[in-house]
């Protein structure tokens, strides 16, 4: 039985949780399948991917075994048990990488979403202003000539006032 905690990508936090849901060994880790270790608080599919490349490279005959002995015999396909270990490994590595890519890529889609919804509020947004700056525009024109008109009435008044003083003073 081999401790949790010799797994990549399994923290003493992670080994913690993992022990708490009766998860005590490398071998429990190899025995289980993806979408049940996804559902660990803790593990995305990513993480997922490394940890059971690594169960399954530490639970593999070759990783039991001593590498100091004698070299492995050659199994069924041609292959020695040190070269399965190598072709494990790589494969292992192929799948990390293969979910990193895919966390990449689900990144990326985000992010695209994100910029292009962005860009629609940017623009509902610039036509909002436009809007409102032909309103302010229409308004203030309004305004400016009620002014005039009110200015016009008040030199009317007063021109008015001022000819009818001056209408008095000739009468005298």
């Amino acid at each position: 039985m081999t401790a949790i905690s010799k797994l990549k990508g399994v923290g003493p936090v992670l080994a913690k949780v993992l022990e708490s849901k009766s998860v005590t060994s490398v071998e429990d880790i190899a025995a289980m399948d993806r979408a049940t270790l996804i559902a660990f608080p803790g593990i995305g599919s990513r993480r997922a991917d490394i940890i059971m490349a690594s169960a399954k490279e530490l639970t593999s005959p070759s990783a039991k075994g001593d590498r100091r002995t004698k070299p492995s015999k050659p199994t069924a396909s041609g292959k020695s048990a040190q070269g399965a270990s190598v072709d494990s490994k790589l494969n292992a590595a192929l799948v990390a990488a293969e979910a990193a890519r895919q966390a990449a890529e689900e990144k990326a889609s985000k992010a695209k979403a994100k910029a292009k919804k962005a860009k629609r509020k940017a623009a509902m947004l610039a036509e909002e202003f436009a809007a409102a700056k032909i309103k302010a525009k229409a308004k203030a024109k309004k305004e400016k000539a009620k002014a005039k008109k009110a200015i016009a009435k008040e030199r009317a008044k007063a021109k008015a006032i001022l000819d009818g003083k001056k209408g008095k003073k000739s009468k005298k």
